[in-house]
């Protein structure tokens, strides 16, 4: 898949209807249609086909592999049918669903069974009409249930979670890092105090994030699995702040937590998604740490050492998994740079973060615009790293400056 790009995969093949077919022989196969027409509770959508074991792989040539659903194998003893090998060749066909109705069940070993990822063996003497039609709609849920995301691997640890996960979990802080009993007031200034205000409630703004995320990807685990970490150290980073403000006598008001509890608009790429959070995270890091260095208080200095830590660490994570998708689709990797684009051109506005760009009535869009006049160098530098990033992901080292990047988007819609 390289031109239709990963956000077009199978459209519209999920409301479709699915086809069952069941593998047998003659005179089994004749009495298929009257055995299924009679099962009550069978799915109207599904159209049930019959097929001889070797006419079965002609059949499989000319059914779209997102619209099979569910085999029965009808077979009279415990040896793996040649056709389900056929089937499981296909690696196209793994969403299929696989039975194999034998004489006796127990004549079928569980290597059997996983070899071919047959869900389950059943004796037909002990299949009923509500069985069959359960098993059915069973198949064809679980069917629908995988979805058609050609990112999702055959076996669960083969998925990018997993790749991420050990340098993600081992990297973080932990809260004994920061011992709020030790702060110096009288080395705090009414600057820090109002500029720390503004930071924990942009940090609210991976709240709905997080609800946008699981949404977008909700047809796959990986990114999702890793969206929940991420997450919740984002969390962390409104929660460390805040106990921190009402250590020095300021509370902070619930209402700018409630102000982002609303997801914002889903994109229509993933890949501009992750762009788009490669370059909020990239950013973040840099105002952390330069105003690390300006406080001259060093429990706040400390959590915001880390907190800019973790946002560099959150971009090489989202760098990853948009990788994932740009090096498989023209599509995306042009969705990632139209994204770059947006946010990098123009910074006339402010700072174009998502967590007040999306939110103008909460006080964050204002609170941004302050740390981008404070720290406009900051910005500078971090977009070179946001570059560099784009450079390393795409493979590509003619990318030096936003210029580049348009022109290059110019060759790639010409």
């Amino acid at each position: 898949m390289t031109s239709r790009g990963l956000a077009s995969w199978e459209a519209g093949a999920e409301t479709d209807r699915v086809r069952v077919v069941v593998v047998g022989d003659e005179p089994t196969l004749a009495r298929v249609p009257a055995v299924f027409s009679g099962a009550p509770g069978l799915p109207a959508e599904v159209r049930v086909d019959s097929s001889a074991p070797e006419e079965f792989g002609a059949y499989l040539e000319s059914v779209r592999a997102g619209h099979l659903a569910v085999v029965f194998f009808l077979t009279d003893g415990p040896g793996i049918p040649s056709a389900l090998r056929a089937l499981r060749d296909r690696r196209h066909f793994d969403r299929t669903r696989v039975y194999l109705l034998t004489p006796d069940a127990g004549e079928v070993t569980p290597e059997t069974i996983d070899t071919c990822d047959v869900e389950e063996a059943i004796g037909r003497r002990h299949l009923t009409l509500p069985m069959l039609a359960q098993m059915v709609a069973n198949g064809v849920r679980a069917y629908r249930a995988l979805g058609a995301n050609p990112l999702v691997p055959r076996n669960y640890l083969d998925a990018q979670w997993n790749e991420v996960f050990d340098w993600f979990e081992t990297t973080k802080w932990d809260w004994r890092e920061v011992d709020l009993s030790r702060i110096e007031k009288e080395r705090l200034s009414d600057d820090d105090v109002e500029m720390l205000h503004e930071l924990a409630i942009g940090e609210f703004g991976t709240l709905p994030a997080a609800h946008n995320f699981l949404r977008e990807w909700h047809d796959e685990y990986s990114f999702s699995s890793w969206t929940l970490s991420w997450g919740a150290e984002e969390a962390r980073h409104a929660l460390v702040q805040s106990r921190y403000l009402r250590a020095v006598g300021v509370e902070l008001k619930a209402k700018h937590a409630m102000y982002k509890r609303e997801p914002y608009p889903m994109g229509r790429h993933r890949a501009g998604t992750l762009m788009m959070n490669i370059i909020s995270e990239t950013r973040a890091s840099e105002y952390y740490s330069a105003l690390a260095r300006r406080v001259s208080e060093p429990v706040l200095r400390r959590i915001w050492t880390l907190l800019g830590r973790d946002e560099a660490r959150h971009a090489r994570a989202f760098a990853v998994f948009c990788k994932e998708l740009t090096d498989r689709s023209d599509e995306d990797r042009r969705a990632a740079l139209e994204m770059a684009y947006v946010w990098l051109a123009d910074r006339s506005r402010g700072i174009k973060h998502p967590a007040g760009f999306f939110y103008p009535h909460s006080t964050t869009t204002r609170g941004f615009r302050r740390i981008e006049g404070d720290l406009p160098r900051i910005t500078d530098h971090a977009d070179q790293k946001i570059l560099a990033i784009i450079r390393k992901m795409l493979r590509d080292d003619s990318l030096q400056s936003v210029a580049d990047v348009k022109a290059q988007l110019r060759v790639q819609l010409a």
